[in-house]
């Protein structure tokens, strides 16, 4: 069985580059990652393009309904009441496997606190 690490990202308007690339840099490595997942109406965002570019991964947008079903470890009661779930971050993450998946890591903010990534593992996508 192939494992598949998600990189899941919540993030601001003005996030750059350098916010995911900080918020990623304070989750434990992995092997290899798959993907970044976002919300689908942030799936063009200039940095988060400039981050997948950087790391030549793909990115995938999740829709809110599923974003909003994912449980996540992170109760944020200012992203539940924008977005419906704890996390963006880890419901992204959470949310793009078919099968059960678990976080490998939860959120960890940027330093500018303009980006959140969460890592999950699961089997199928």
């Amino acid at each position: 069985m192939r494992w598949h690490f998600m990189i899941g990202c919540g993030f601001r308007q003005n996030a750059s580059l350098e916010s995911f690339e900080s918020a990623l840099s304070k989750l434990p490595k992995t092997d290899h990652y798959s993907g970044i997942c976002v919300p689908e109406d942030k799936i063009a965002h200039e940095a988060l393009c400039a981050f997948a570019k950087k790391l030549a991964l793909p990115i995938y947008g999740i829709k809110k309904d599923a974003i909003a079903s994912a449980i996540t470890d992170t109760q944020s009661a200012k992203i539940i009441k924008a977005r419906h779930t704890g996390s963006v971050a880890e419901a992204a993450a959470l949310a793009i496997f078919k099968t059960p998946a678990r976080l490998v890591a939860a959120r960890a903010i940027s330093s500018d606190r303009y980006a959140v990534c969460a890592i999950a593992k699961g089997a199928n996508l």
